[in-house]
Parts: structure tokens; C-alpha cells; sequence
């Protein structure tokens, strides 16, 4: 049993969707297909997932959406025309777009995640009618008849567990392909609820999980998950193989080949993920794996993000307070924050956040509660950071990374403002100015990787 996802690029047009069905047809074992919304046909184009977003926008602001829609309507109409479908799948998709201005609009998160779902859903009945006209059987299955249920968290929800085993039952019953739509599910109440943006592949681990799938297929538009980012990096060198643990930790710090919550299904049921390229079917790609044999460079790659903060505070002899670390934390938690990171020394810890959260009027409020609840020396925020990560298996018997790494930022002339390792010691964070991302990957990928190439 192979479950198989399908990125945005690979269903921008019909052309891309005859190839996506070819590769689903190939292989008998392929028996479910997660797909996501269309992507951009060219550059400049735009995702059908942004139109949606923009006709919502447009229908909250004014309480009209006639002209945003028709863009929506036109990419599905083209795609299904150039598909040689029946008249009366073009039809049945417009009239349920316009069907979704009629819902109630006042939760506008509510009323924007079931606009951006339609994105995917569409899509989904698209292909399953394809296939369903070159001669196979297959058909669209809708995520609330499969039981796949999700938190009430509008655009960020995340997978409730009764889901895997309603989506096992209903999986042992069928027999044709099933075309399944990313992205989203249902509340309790019976409520469109979206992931977070890239959410399908989140969808085609939950599945895999739940069938105990041999393998995850997720196909999108590289051969292969690559060392670093090749928009940074002119050929950066292919990986064959990683595990869980170092693809999470790239995905989180700006490896944009997987969502980064999209292992931990599979992750918990021991399923590989192999990446694969829609046009180019026959490249194997990179296997996802529980664990794996360290050859030759112990670093399996280099990542890096921006958009980061940090609150650093000191107090003399924070050492000694006992519940220090806690009372501080807890004051992120009571204004609605999660951290992302907490280096810290024996006077002095640096809470590290997504610095999109982090409002100046949250700084405010946080850093005034800092001072009058918990006594401290100083405090400062930095703003506009950015977190480096390396990270590789192998680096927990090698001795000198991380001052392979502090020598190369410095030949390059590039400050570090923290440094961080693991405690299971395969992955070191390095965290330098905004302005200094690029060119940080840039020297830490030659120091590691040039000689190997």
C-alpha cells in the first residue's frame, strides 16, 4: 500500500494532472492520492489558494465577490475543458463556489478556511473524473465521510485522534483509487478547518499513518531533497537518504520541500517518505527513514529563516532562584506565545520567537510584566534575527563542528548572536543578524560541502 501526495505545482494545470494520474496509475500499490491545490502555471501566475483568499477578503470588506470568484472559476473551467470533462463538472464546481458566498461570513476565519478548502476539493473531484474518463475506477472522497476530523483552530488546526482510526475503517472498504483532497477536515461541530499553508502533506501522513502504509510518496517539483536551499546555493549536493529527526529539523528552519508538522504521523507509525519529482517520475528521490548508516559527511544539511526574535534577560544569580525559568515562560504562555528556543547561561536566558507574534504591543505588555513580576537586572529584544541550523546524524561522534562552523561565519565576517546545540546533539543552532542569512549558508555550506562536490 502506497499513499501518494501531490503538491500545488504538479496540479497547476491539466497538462500537470494527466501526468499526476499516469504516476498514480503506474503502480497498483498507489491506492490513495492526497492532492493539493493548483499552483502557478508559470512565473508571475498565482496560486488558486491566493484567489481564494482574495475573494474572501473581497466578500468580508464589501459583501461582493463576483469578479475575484470568476478568476477561481476560470482556472477550474480551463483545466476541465483542456481535460475533455463533461460540461457538468465545470457546472456542479461553479455553482458550489458561488454556494460558499452564501455562508455566514461574521467568524471571518471561519467563513476564509472554507473558501481556501475549496482550492483542494475541486481539484480533488477534477482528477478523480479524469481518471474515471481514461478507463480506471477511482473516486473523490470527501474528508468528513472518510471521519477525518481536526481541532477548531481555523487556518492552524491540527489532527484529532479518533481520525485514524475512522479513516482505517473506511479505507478497508474500498477497492478503486481514492482521490483525496489536502489541506482540510472538519470540526466536531462539522466546520471546515484548514491547516496551516502546505497543509496537504500533513493530510498524506495522517493517511499513510492510518492505512499503515508501505511507504509515503510525496511528489512535488524536485528530484530530490538537496543539502541546502538550491535558491541559495548554486547545485547544492543531493541527499539520497535522512531520517525523521534531520528532515523535522531542516523543515523547521526553512526547508520548504515538506510542511514542517508533516512527520509526525509517520514519524509515530515507522513509515519512510520517500520525495519524489512529478516530472521526472523515474529519479528516486529522497528516502525519509526511521534511521540510517552515516557515510562519508557527517552534516546532512544546512538550513536557515528569518523572521526571528529574542527577549534576553538577566538577573544576578538567576541560578540559585528556583522556579525562575518557569514564572518567566509562564508569562509568554498567559499573553497567548509559544517559544521557539531557550538558550541560557547562569545569570542570564534569551527567549527566542517567531518575531511575526511578537507585536510591539505584546513586547510592551511582556516586557513590562518581565520587570515588575519577576525583579530583573535587564532586559533587551532583538529584532530581525536569524536561526542557521546544521544538522547531520553523524555529528554525535565528530569532534569540531561547531568550530568548523564559528570559523567559517568568521572568515566571512558575519557576528554570532547565540549558539545553541541540541541535547541529542545532531543538530547546532546559530543565530546571527537578519541581513546575514544568505550569506551565513553560504559559508557554512562551503565549509562542509565544497570538498565533498
Amino acid at each position: 500500500m502506497k499513499v501518494c501526495k501531490f503538491g500545488g505545482t504538479s496540479l497547476a494545470s491539466a497538462e500537470q494532472i494527466k501526468k499526476v494520474c499516469k504516476i498514480i496509475v503506474s503502480d497498483s500499490d498507489r491506492r490513495i492520492a492526497v492532492v493539493s491545490a493548483p499552483g502557478k502555471r508559470f512565473s508571475g501566475d498565482t496560486k488558486v489558494t491566493d484567489l481564494l483568499i482574495e475573494t474572501a477578503k473581497a466578500f468580508i470588506s464589501r459583501g461582493e465577490a463576483s469578479e475575484e470568484l470568476s478568476a477561481v472559476v476560470e482556472r477550474y473551467d480551463e483545466i476541465c475543458d483542456d481535460l475533455g470533462l463533461d460540461v457538468a463538472v465545470k457546472t456542479k464546481i461553479k455553482l458550489d463556489l458561488e454556494a460558499l458566498l452564501e455562508l455566514d461570513c461574521s467568524n471571518t476565519n471561519k467563513f476564509t478556511d472554507a473558501l481556501k478548502a475549496a482550492g483542494e476539493d475541486n481539484v480533488a473531484k477534477i482528477t478523480a473524473e479524469y481518471l474515471k474518463k481514461i478507463g480506471y475506477s477511482a473516486n473523490y472522497i470527501n474528508p468528513k465521510d472518510a471521519g477525518l476530523f481536526l481541532s477548531d483552530e481555523f487556518g492552524s488546526a491540527r489532527v484529532l485522534n479518533r481520525s485514524f482510526n475512522n479513516l482505517k475503517k473506511y479505507f478497508s472498504t474500498t477497492n478503486s483509487i481514492s482521490i483525496f483532497p489536502g489541506f482540510f477536515g472538519y470540526s466536531p461541530d462539522g466546520s471546515i478547518v484548514t491547516f496551516s499553508r502546505g497543509g496537504s502533506d500533513i493530510t498524506g501522513s495522517i493517511l499513510a499513518a492510518a492505512v499503515n502504509a508501505d511507504v509515503y510518496e510525496n511528489f512535488t517539483d524536485v528530484n530530490s531533497v538537496f543539502a541546502a536551499n538550491p535558491k541559495i546555493i548554486d547545485n547544492p549536493v543531493p541527499i539520497s537518504e535522512i531520517t525523521y529527526r534531520e528532515m523535522r529539523e531542516l523543515s523547521y528552519a526553512g526547508f520548504t520541500v515538506l510542511h514542517e508538522e508533516t512527520l509526525a504521523p509517520v514519524y509515530k507509525a515507522g513509515i519512510p517518505v520517500n520525495i519524489r519529482n512529478t516530472n521526472n517520475p523515474n529519479s528516486p528521490g529522497t528516502m525519509i527513514v526511521p534511521s540510517r548508516e552515516v557515510y562519508g559527511n557527517v552534516v546532512a544539511g544546512i538550513a536557515g529563516d528569518r523572521g526571528f526574535c529574542s527577549v534576553y534577560v538577566s538577573k544576578y544569580l538567576m541560578n540559585r532562584e528556583i522556579g525562575f525559568g518557569r514564572k518567566l515562560l509562564q508569562i509568554f504562555e498567559e499573553e497567548g506565545l509559544s517559544y521557539e528556543h531557550t538558550p541560557s547561561g547562569i545569570d542570564d536566558i534569551s527567549v527566542i520567537l517567531r518575531e511575526s507574534n511578537f507585536t510591539t504591543d505584546i513586547e510592551e505588555k511582556i516586557t513590562a510584566r518581565i520587570k515588575n513580576e519577576l525583579n530583573i537586572d535587564s532586559i533587551s529584544v532583538i529584532r530581525d534575527s536569524a536561526m542557521i541550523i546544521i544538522v547531520g546524524e553523524g555529528m554525535r561522534y565528530n569532534l569540531g563542528i561547531s568550530s568548523k562552523a564559528t570559523s567559517a561565519l568568521a572568515r566571512a565576517g558575519i557576528n554570532i548572536e547565540m549558539l545553541n546545540q541540541g541535547s541529542s546533539e545532531i543538530s547546532i543552532m546559530i543565530g546571527v543578524k537578519g541581513s546575514d542569512c544568505e550569506k551565513a549558508i553560504k559559508a557554512i555550506y562551503n565549509e562542509f560541502f565544497s570538498s565533498a562536490e
